[in-house]
């Protein structure tokens, strides 16, 4: 998987880039495909992987959570939720005749408060999925083609992720304000392109809050 995936967490944001590359075999198609698909006000999902599998596991996701909403009567799903919902998606594609769906994701959401008339059911469903879906405020969770699903406060995916990695583990800080956080993806969206031969000219980067799903225009 040539394209580089990357999100971090903090105190009250998640940051999610993705390299715009889409590419077949040796042939660029173009370098300014959005990779960081919004899947409801409050969630994202960066997903590297050919670009059959990708884009079908994410409109399947999407589309799920869409019927999800409407059954429930726009009740908001909890960032766990979709994600386990995704692992589950991944392991039995593993387990079918199909084969695996080849895509690593990036799950990050900003879980709110529930609506006014949904806090007992919102209340019984985050006590159901346990200590780690549990409250309000930033999530990231890492999901690979092999069903591996975890909760963290930072991770990446494609050939730039042990560059990216380093750099993470030595900048990386809970606390950092939006503008640190600005400042270190767009360091490793650098380090990136300047540390791997495969293109990567151009990322696209998207930030979670409390306000809703925003493009940062200012890291490329």
């Amino acid at each position: 998987m040539s394209e580089t995936t990357i999100a971090f967490r903090c105190k009250d944001f998640v940051l999610v880039a993705a390299a715009g590359l889409n590419a077949f075999y040796y042939i660029k198609i173009t370098d300014h495909e959005d990779k960081v698909t919004q899947l409801d006000s409050h969630k994202v999902v960066a997903c590297a992987g050919e670009n059959g599998p990708r884009v079908n596991f994410v409109e399947y996701i999407k589309c799920n959570m869409a019927l999800k909403r409407m059954r429930e009567h726009g009740r908001t799903i909890t960032t766990a939720a979709v994600a386990s919902f995704m692992r589950n998606a991944l392991a039995q594609s593993l387990r079918s005749r199909d084969g695996a769906c080849l895509v690593n994701s990036l799950l990050a959401g900003y879980d709110v408060p529930p609506q006014a008339g949904h806090e007992n059911e919102y209340d019984s469903e985050i006590a159901a999925e346990g200590e780690g879906g549990f409250g309000v405020g930033p999530r990231l969770y890492y999901l690979d083609y092999l069903g591996t699903l975890q909760e963290v406060p930072y991770g990446c995916h494609g050939y730039g992720a042990s560059f990216v990695t380093a750099a993470l583990d030595r900048h990386w800080r809970p606390d950092m304000t939006a503008q640190e956080g600005a400042d270190l993806m767009q360091r490793c969206c650098d380090e990136v392109r300047r540390r791997v031969v495969i293109s990567n000219d151009t990322f696209i980067c998207k930030a979670v809050t409390a306000n809703g799903v925003e493009l940062v225009p200012s890291i490329h």
